[in-house]
């Protein structure tokens, strides 16, 4: 994994990549170069992985010099594209992944995407056909799992890179706030992509590539969802369908189990990341590193770390558990803001077992996709119960995710936002998942998975999982959104995932008698403790009401003091003066609330972000 940076056009600054790179380190503390054209600029910071030495040095140059790479992923048929590359006549001097997609790209252009099974964001600068003007293409996995800004810069500049904080140190992009991605994060918690927090920046879409020339940007998409590459599995039969899931996931833990550098994973004590770290042991045939996070004995009710350790002791694995308290968070508040690099409402759980994490592996595998495929949501129930179509549909896909991941109200949220900004921020709530409507023509089911992935997936889940393991140097893979296996579980149809249509109360009731994930749990089952389905589904919570009403309440109040707002321009500094106000009295605050108005404020105090126009 790496950190990368490109400066295209615009006045020259020789120090602007630089910087850029600097303010990427933790994304890569390896190794870093930089490489400067005529008016265009290459960077990039790296976490050796695949080839820990001096091979996979970036940016990277073909053997004639004419094109050049900079990466930041991991490409699981490494060894497979190699090999046939090398059938074909092509010479290696590495063995970085680095080095076979850019022998890819020589041969298939840009349809070499197709052929990369793994998590990327990369810059490619041709300069084969006129090197006076070389071609730029820009591009990101089909699931949006590593990150890349795009922006338009000072004098024409277009500046990209994996993260927010190395657009603006590149002095070229300015700290101008997006009022309608304001909106959609205290409303959601989470900014709906291709939107950003910056008004002149925007995120490079999942499963699309964009290519720059003349100082022009043209984005076009190279992969789809669909509800039709299981080669006819949705039509089987219900055992040869749990023994697909079954053998395809393995196979895929096993790919993404490549590697030159130690790999663990996150047990957060459900069943999703539990199989992923059972198939890891079985393949390895060996103890896995697993890492969880839990809390003292006043919180137990909210604690998984009792089921991740009742799990870990039956793999054998090497588990590491941290417990973290309101002092752990006061102690790293200006790190884990930074780490976040864009403000999110999710995340400290991340960043939290990241720590943990990075002090002895590079790579963690997570159970992340799991509920997103396979019905595993709240919202999923309520939807499979509805029989709206069309627009309908998505208005209560609205409400009812919405409404599941709703911080503030509507009217609320006007009265958070900074006056200045509120009449800039109105957005249709219908028109944005529109967007993330990719499979609109196909059954319920694989209508939810699909908004599901395009839009809490990609717009909360993976941003804040790359920000907060990369803050530790940390990479993290999701074997779940494996393009291959998302072909084979998208398909299934509803009795494939729900053993009993859509369930009552799914987060209240055991995966045993809600039905809930129904193929997953028989997937499972050999590799777990008899008796694994008869707990609850719970998500992993942070317990930010008891902490921000109470030990942490003076960090808040100082925060969110309106003299302090008013000088950055984002929160309401009167509805501000309320709240440290009921905290003053004792009221007890919903601590979500609480955390993403804190998080906002010191966000834009620590980037220099202000409202601008």
């Amino acid at each position: 994994m790496c950190g990368i940076a490109g400066i295209v056009g615009g006045r020259p600054d020789p120090g602007a990549i630089a910087r850029m790179v600097e303010a990427m380190r933790h994304r890569g503390p390896d190794d870093n170069g930089v490489w400067r054209g005529e008016r265009l600029a290459l960077g990039a910071t790296r976490l050796a992985i695949q080839d820990l030495g001096p091979g996979g040095h970036q940016p990277m140059a073909s053997p004639g010099g004419d094109v050049r790479i900079v990466y930041n992923g991991e490409m699981y048929n490494a060894p497979e594209e190699r090999g046939r590359l090398e059938g074909l006549g092509h010479r290696f001097a590495s063995t970085s992944d680095t080095e076979v997609v850019l022998a890819l790209y020589l041969r298939h252009g840009a349809d070499f995407l197709a052929r990369i099974r793994g998590i990327f964001a990369l810059a490619i600068v041709d300069c084969r056909e006129d090197p006076s003007d070389p071609v730029v293409l820009l591009a990101r996995d089909p699931l949006g799992v590593k990150p890349l800004l795009l922006a338009r810069g000072a004098g024409g500049a277009l500046v990209f890179a994996s993260e927010m904080k190395a657009l603006l140190a590149s002095g070229l992009v300015r700290p101008a706030v997006a009022p309608r991605a304001l909106r959609s994060l205290l409303e959601t918690g989470a900014v709906h992509q291709p939107e950003t927090m910056l008004r002149d920046a925007a995120m490079i879409e999942p499963a699309h590539r964009a290519t720059i020339r003349r100082g022009r940007a043209r984005s076009e998409r190279y992969w789809r969802l669909s509800d039709r590459r299981d080669g006819g599995l949705a039509a089987a039969g219900y055992a040869e369908q749990a023994a697909a899931v079954g053998a395809k996931l393995r196979d895929t833990v096993r790919a993404q189990s490549i590697g030159d550098a130690p790999i663990g994973a996150f047990l957060s004590g459900g069943v999703d990341s539990a199989t992923v770290a059972a198939l890891m042991a079985a393949d390895a045939g060996a103890s896995v590193k697993t890492f969880s996070v839990g809390f003292g004995p006043e919180l137990r009710a909210i604690d998984e770390t009792g089921a991740a350790a009742r799990f870990a002791a039956h793999l054998g694995a090497d588990h590491a558990r941290l417990e973290v308290g309101p002092e752990t968070v006061r102690a790293n508040i200006e790190a884990i803001v930074d780490g976040i690099d864009q403000p999110s409402i999710d995340g400290l759980n991340t960043w939290l077992v990241s720590r943990a994490a990075g002090a002895e592996v590079k790579v963690a595998m997570s159970g992340t996709g799991g509920d997103d495929l396979f019905m595993g949501y709240p919202w999923h129930a309520d939807m499979l119960r509805s029989e709206e179509t069309g627009d309908r549909f998505l208005a209560r896909y609205a409400e009812s995710a919405g409404g599941f991941h709703r911080t503030f109200g509507r009217s609320e949220a006007d009265g958070v936002i900074a006056p200045a900004l509120a009449a800039e921020s109105a957005r249709d709530t219908v028109a944005d998942y529109r967007a993330m409507d990719e499979l609109a023509g196909a059954g319920p089911v694989q209508r939810i998975a699909a908004l599901t992935l395009r839009g809490y997936t990609r717009n909360q889940l993976l941003r804040d999982i790359d920000a907060m393991s990369m803050a530790h140097s940390l990479e993290v893979r999701v074997p779940y959104l494996d393009t291959e296996f998302i072909d084979l579980a998208i398909a299934l149809p509803a009795e494939a995932k729900l053993a009993r249509g859509a369930p009552d109360a799914p987060m209240r009731n055991s995966y045993r008698a809600s039905g809930i994930k129904r193929v997953l749990i028989d997937v499972a089952r050999p590799l777990l403790p008899a008796g694994f389905d008869d707990a609850p589904k719970r998500g992993f919570g942070i317990p930010f009401t008891p902490w921000l009403n109470g030990p942490l309440r003076g960090l808040v109040a100082d925060v969110l003091r309106p003299e302090r707002v008013a000088r950055t321009g984002l929160l309401n500094p009167v509805v501000m003066g309320r709240v440290r106000a009921a905290l003053a009295e004792g009221r007890r605050l919903t601590g979500w609330r609480l955390w993403l108005m804190l998080v906002v404020q010191l966000w834009a105090e620590r980037m220099g972000v202000e409202p601008g126009r």
